[in-house]
């Protein structure tokens, strides 16, 4: 069975976007580049909400996301990559499968089915989704040293607690804190 895990941006005041869907307040130094692109060498399927991947989709296979972070670009563009989507009907990006419907019990599938390891980035509402359906096991939070005081708060909508185990903690020269957990 496939490990699923997930890797948010999150402000101070527990929010993973500011108003208007603002994701500007993240900081991305050299450090969390080169920590990105570490991390898409384990080659993790990426599982995507909609809002998330159209924005993803509109930078990474870029000339411009190639020359200013040409590892990470490569790292996303080369990955197989899923975006949950009632909405979206295709996509140009490559290695990327839409699936619609009954999201949950198809991540459930493909966790079950997979040969490979499964990493949701950012997409709240799904996260969410996945999350009160217990299917998480690994939470990875890179926290902001910024408070933004209004946006989406993270597990906004969950109905029961979410206890959740500290593994480990990194700090980055920017300031910038990941929290990793397990359920």
């Amino acid at each position: 069975m496939a490990t699923l895990s997930s890797f948010t941006f999150l402000s101070l005041d527990g929010y993973y976007k500011g108003l208007n869907e603002d994701i500007g307040w993240h900081q991305h130094g050299e450090e969390e580049g080169q920590f990105s692109a570490e991390s898409l060498q384990a080659g993790n399927i990426l599982l995507f909400g909609r809002k998330t991947f159209e924005m993803m989709n509109a930078f990474w296979p870029t000339e411009m996301a190639a020359q200013q972070f040409p590892d990470v670009a490569r790292g996303m563009n080369e990955a197989k990559k899923i975006v949950a989507s009632d909405t979206l009907q295709k996509t140009d990006w490559n290695n990327t499968e839409i699936i619609s419907g009954n999201i949950v019990e198809q991540i459930r599938q493909l966790k079950q089915n997979s040969a490979k390891n499964i990493t949701i980035l950012g997409s709240g509402q799904l996260l969410t989704a996945l999350a009160a359906e217990d299917l998480i096991d690994e939470y990875s939070i890179m926290i902001d040293p910024v408070a933004i005081g209004a946006g989406t708060a993270l597990f906004n909508g969950l109905t029961t607690p979410l206890q959740l185990q500290l593994i480990s903690t990194r700090s980055f020269k920017s300031g910038v804190v990941l929290h990793n957990y397990k359920r």
